[in-house]
């Protein structure tokens, strides 16, 4: 800038004004091209869940979801979306390496070649690794989703889980699961850690190695290092290598997204439901004339084309209006014929026809939804007040709605849990008489109802004058019982997936032969005229999906959380984080004031300077590639194994009211979002506020150092930054919460859907159920864009503030020119830029910190807020073989859910070991609380539970679960992603002979090996997860508990526990519960499993205490002068005494 003083002026305003431009425009330019992004990566999101959820509706559905579906959604879709960035930074990346090595050709001639050389070695590098990531980061996300497929399974079966005694089990089991899960994830990480370390050897050494080049050269020919040609080089080899590192650290996000892509994209491509049925043609003939439904012709059923047939050469014709019941032994094909029926298994041969594919179905253990019991029951069907009250009262309901809570406003709970097993059944027949569908498929509906309730439904529904004869409505009932033979239009008799019989119920007994092992002795049910009673675990309160709360936190912050969280880091790792991050910063930022001690010294001292150049570039390189070894080899899986430890401790140990009130897509949103922040953007998010804190410190060190007059920006941005943030944070943080929050009404539509889809196809509802995940989807992606939003608000506010300190700097460098060397100045300047970038950076980091906190903050205030079973009283663990006799007494206990709803009322009882106990009573009469009662899954308000003379409540519950009862329950629980093992023997002590041994007792092993080609070895069966083998039906899923309650017998009996062991060598005799075990049986297989029981338990001295609502095969075994029954009724005993008396008390009340 030499000539006239004017000239000066008008040339420093000239500069003064590009500068202004140029950084003006990259503010405004940068916004608009975020917020054009942001708004195309919530398209795809949008659009790629959308894809999903259509997809889900057409899958062939599975008994054990495998959790792809909801891992696909929860990770790989927002992997996709980033697709988008990176697209479109890599051609602009290339763009600014195109036209930084044209400017630095300028500078540097020749040279400006080198970092192109540089860039091919690290790239070869880079190739390589790429080669195996996707690989590993497939895994990673296989790992990822079996663990969320096994915790869907687990909170789904919790109160089965804790019945059962098997919750400690399955925690470990989650855990280990977490644990592969990381070592999958550090497979990746250690190559990410080595990519790096190659993207930031090109980032530190190209300027390097080219800057010692061109100095070197330029020594030969007699040139000195100016400060002009220091400065300006060093500036224009960042143009070149930071773009170029940019477009390499794409490379593994692209591999990663590429890795989603490929998973979704496999998904969307699996093969259909192949829905073979054909349509009948519909008749013109007179109105007496007869209409066929259904047409069964040849067909043949198999799982798999090399495996044997489920049925064979079926031959079925149905007419319209009719009512056929089909019935057969545990396993004869009742169910898979319903399902070919509804579409859903394919025959290898003959034809399905039918004259409707809408059909109302209830299924064996029937899907409800989430919501009010109104809601459950209208469904998707237009809303008609008359035809719903005479809905409710067709199917027994209106008794119960009376005493519910808020009637039929009250919230039924995930799945339905809040009702008893009765209610769900009728809710779901209710469901599809509502529905009118020309079609009812029921698929052993009334197995969990007692006697009085299923005879009036049935008189009101199948009856003469019941309401499907009136409408003319086409019933196919599946049932266990010949109960309600005679109402039956047709019969159909099943063995071996073979039709033994067809026809009427007047032609059976005269034709026998062909019935082969069906007993056709009518079930008794006795139940009670007692006044209509409900399960009291019923709340009023409504689910806690929308989480959002309103309090102080949310807005400002929690500083309690960076402990939390830096506990569950630990100290060491934290400060090996920190050495190595304030090292690197030291070294990375120190070249500048090295460039300005090397400019003023003399060209003889150029090696020296050469060579610290290089020892410095090189120390920050290793301590660079050590706070990334850090933060993704130690911190990210010690915090992200920790944390989820104790969110699933959590949640284990939480009480069972709990999951009834809280939806199992808000808990699982915890274990799948939340954990995933944990891995992927804490550790990077304090890495990066690491970096950023201690580069400040040093360049404003160095700042001061060089010029003091331009030190006193920082203060004034720091404080600017200051108010910035605060405004941001406020709102930010909310926001993030909420966007967390709004995915768990994803999860919980999308998961009852996947559950649900075989109900949900049946009804013809698939487009109204997907259209109300998508209005779920779109309220999540609200907050997300917003968040988007007021992200790009602070970047263009900070973008500016960059564009104001620049300016100012430019415009003193050029009025101040003379009061400070060149040096000085372009040292300076360089570094009060990076020094503000630096603490932008910082305020970016920070932001992203305390958002990203947002799920350390849910993680803690889980574990806060949540309740635990127990108490610190529960501590005294018996010594010995406890229980040693099996004595039970009740005294006076008396159980409430709250104040309001008493369960059980001074209830008194005495079962001497040995004896057995069968309590009855209506539906909500208190069976189902008392089992509770003793499992300790309900805590008694007053009165005391003994057990060998030991009070309950004094012992730890998992103990008590454990040790002291054996439940077999109705709603059978099982792992799918687990091993047939693991499911038998949770705790992994009985050997592969015993574990067969015991299905070949229960006659369910050969269901297992039948679909073995060519043939394993039984310890490779047991190995297999339970989802790979044959799907077992209801009745078979009884016997396989069965089966696991003999081997939990043999477990604790074979335990290496020296506590469990009597001094004189006596075995454990823990109380055998039975929960309706034998509720989806057959006659002749409920014969044959309670003579297991008989000489399995009671013949060894075993108590057992036996719930149900029926007693015409539960008191065969029963010896009057030894066994008894209790009669519940509203909570109480109402008779206690021998089967004869309570059955004539019983007969008396009718």
């Amino acid at each position: 800038m030499s000539g006239s003083s004017a000239q000066t002026v008008e040339t420093g305003r000239l500069v003064i004004a590009m500068a202004v431009v140029i950084y003006v425009g990259l503010a405004m330019s940068r916004a608009v091209y975020y917020h054009r992004l942001n708004q195309l990566k919530v398209m795809i999101r949008g659009a790629v869940v959308g894809l999903i959820n259509n997809k889900s509706f057409s899958q062939q559905s599975s008994h054990h979801d495998d959790g792809k579906a909801v891992t696909l959604i929860s990770t790989d879709a927002g992997n996709v979306g980033q697709a988008a960035s990176m697209f479109h930074e890599t051609w602009a990346q290339v763009i600014e390496v195109v036209l930084g090595t044209t400017m630095l050709a300028r500078e540097v001639g020749w040279v400006c070649l080198v970092p192109y050389v540089i860039i091919f070695f690290c790239s070869r590098m880079s190739r390589y690794l790429a080669k195996h990531l996707q690989s590993k980061q497939k895994d990673w996300s296989m790992a990822t989703q079996k663990r969320l497929a096994v915790t869907t399974s687990m909170l789904s079966s919790m109160k089965s889980l804790k019945m059962l005694g098997v919750a400690t089990h399955t925690e470990s089991l989650v855990q280990d699961l977490r644990l592969q899960e990381l070592s999958a994830a550090k497979k990746v990480r250690w190559m990410m850690v080595a990519y790096n370390a190659s993207a930031n050897a090109l980032g530190i050494f190209t300027p390097v190695i080219t800057f010692v080049l061109f100095v070197l050269v330029a020594s030969l020919k007699g040139s000195s290092l100016d400060t002009e040609t220091a400065f300006t080089t060093t500036a224009l080899l960042g143009l070149v290598t930071h773009p170029a590192n940019m477009i390499m650290s794409i490379v593994p996000q692209a591999i990663g997204s590429l890795a989603a892509f490929e998973r979704i994209q496999e998904y969307l491509l699996q093969a259909p439901r192949n829905d073979q049925r054909l349509a009948l043609k519909k008749t013109q003939d007179s109105r007496d004339a007869v209409s066929p439904a259904v047409r069964v012709e040849g067909v043949t059923i198999q799982s798999s084309s090399v495996s044997p047939p489920i049925l064979t050469n079926i031959n079925l014709a149905i007419d319209k209006g009719s009512i056929v019941i089909c019935s057969g032994p545990v396993g004869s094909g009742k169910t898979t014929l319903v399902k070919s029926l509804m579409g859903e298994l394919p025959a290898a041969s003959g034809t399905i026809s039918v004259s409707s594919k809408r059909v109302g179905y209830c299924e064996q253990s029937p899907w409800l939804p989430s919501g009010t019991l109104k809601e459950a029951v209208r469904g998707f069907s237009p809303e008609e007040s008359s035809w719903y009250d005479q809905v409710i009262r067709l199917c027994c309901l209106d008794e119960d709605l009376s005493v519910l809570p808020n009637g039929d406003q009250t919230m039924i709970g995930s799945r339905g849990l809040n009702l008893s097993g009765g209610q769900r059944q009728r809710v779901a027949l209710a469901r599809a008489v509502y529905a009118r569908c020309e079609m009812v498929i029921l698929d052993d509906s009334f197995s969990a109802l007692d006697g009085k309730t299923e005879s009036r439904i049935v008189v009101n529904l199948l009856g003469p004058s019941g309401f499907f004869k009136k409408m003319g409505t086409t019933v196919f009932l599946a049932a266990n019982s010949s109960t309600h033979f005679h109402l039956a239009d047709s019969l159909v008799i099943l063995d071996n997936g073979a039709v033994t019989y067809q026809g009427t119920w007047a032609g059976l007994p005269q034709d026998p032969e062909h019935v082969l092992k069906l007993h056709l002795g009518v079930t008794e049910k006795n139940a009670t005229e007692d006044d209509p009673q409900v399960d009291k675990t019923i709340r009023s309160q409504s689910l806690k999906v929308d989480e959002a709360v309103s309090d102080l936190s949310r807005a400002t912050g929690d500083v309690t959380l960076y402990g939390y969280y830096l506990r569950a880091v630990g100290f060491r790792n934290l400060l090996l984080l920190l050495v190595c991050t304030s090292s690197y910063s030291f070294f990375i930022t120190f070249p500048q004031y090295w460039l300005q001690k090397w400019t003023a010294a003399p060209a003889s001292q150029t090696m020296f300077y050469v060579g610290g150049y290089i020892i410095v570039s090189f120390l920050a390189w290793a301590f660079t590639n050590g706070s990334m070894w850090s933060t993704h080899i130690r911190i990210a899986p010690d915090s992200g194994a920790n944390l989820h430890r104790r969110l699933l401790s959590t949640i284990v140990r939480a009480p069972l009211s709990y999951f009834s009130t809280t939806d199992t897509g808000v808990i699982l949103n915890r274990f799948s979002q939340d954990i995933q922040l944990v891995d992927r953007q804490l550790p990077p998010a304090i890495l990066s506020i690491s970096n950023q804190v201690f580069k400040l410190l040093v360049q404003l060190v160095l700042l001061f150092s060089a010029q003091k007059l331009m030190a006193t920006t920082l203060p004034l941005c720091v404080v600017t930054v200051y108010f910035v943030q605060r405004i941001y944070l406020r709102t930010s943080r909310q926001l993030r919460l909420l966007d967390l929050e709004s995915q768990s009404a994803v999860y919980s539509s999308f998961l009852e859907s996947v559950e649900g889809v075989r109900t949900i196809r049946a009804f013809g509802w698939e487009r109204q159920v997907e259209a109300a995940n998508i209005r779920s989807l779109d309220k999540s992606q609200q907050p997300a864009y917003v968040l988007f939003c007021l992200q790009q608000w602070l970047g263009v506010v900070l973008d500016l503030m960059v564009a104001a300190i620049a300016t100012g700097l430019i415009a003193l460098a050029i009025f101040l020119r003379g009061t400070t060397t060149a040096g000085q100045i372009g040292m300076a300047l360089n570094i009060v830029i990076v020094a503000n970038a630096s603490l932008l950076g910082l305020v970016t980091s920070w932001t992203n910190m305390e958002i990203s906190l947002g799920a350390i903050s849910r993680l803690k205030t889980l574990e806060a807020d949540t309740p635990k079973e127990g108490s610190p009283f529960e501590d005294y663990v018996p010594a010995g073989a406890w229980p040693s006799s099996g004595l039970v007494e009740l005294d006076n206990v008396t159980v409430s859910y709250n104040p309001e709803a008493v369960a059980l009322q001074d209830v008194t009882l005495k079962v001497s070991g040995g004896q057995q106990l069968v309590v009855c009573g209506r539906t909500g009469s208190g069976k189902s609380t008392l089992l509770l009662a003793l499992l300790r899954l309900l805590d008694v308000q007053s009165g005391t539970i003994k057990i060998d003379g030991i009070d309950l409540s004094l012992v730890p519950r998992d103990l008590v679960r454990q040790r002291c009862f054996i439940t077999v329950s109705q709603d059978v629980f099982v792992l799918g992603q687990a091993s047939l093992r693991f499911n038998l023997d949770p705790s992994g002590s009985l050997s592969s002979d015993t574990i067969v041994a015991a299905l070949q007792r229960t006659n369910i092993w050969s269901h297992f090996e039948a679909g073995d080609f060519p043939p394993r070895e039984p310890h490779e069966i047991l190995e297999s997860p339970i989802s790979s083998l044959p799907q077992m039906s209801t009745g078979q899923s009884q016997l396989f508990a069965l089966a696991r309650a003999i081997l939990r017998l043999r477990s604790l009996r074979e335990t290496p526990d020296p506590s469990v062991a009597q001094p004189d060598g006596g075995p454990v005799m823990p109380i055998i519960l039975l929960d309706e075990a034998t509720s989806s049986l057959d006659p002749e297989t409920e014969a044959a499993m309670r003579d297991i029981i008989r000489q399995e338990f009671i013949e060894k001295g075993h108590t057992v205490i036996a719930i149900t609502h029926r007693l015409g095969g539960v008191t065969g075994d029963m010896q009057s002068d030894r066994d008894f029954v209790a009669l519940l009724s509203k909570g109480k005993i109402e008779k206690v005494g021998r089967v004869e008396d309570v059955l004539g008390t019983m007969d008396s009340q009718k």
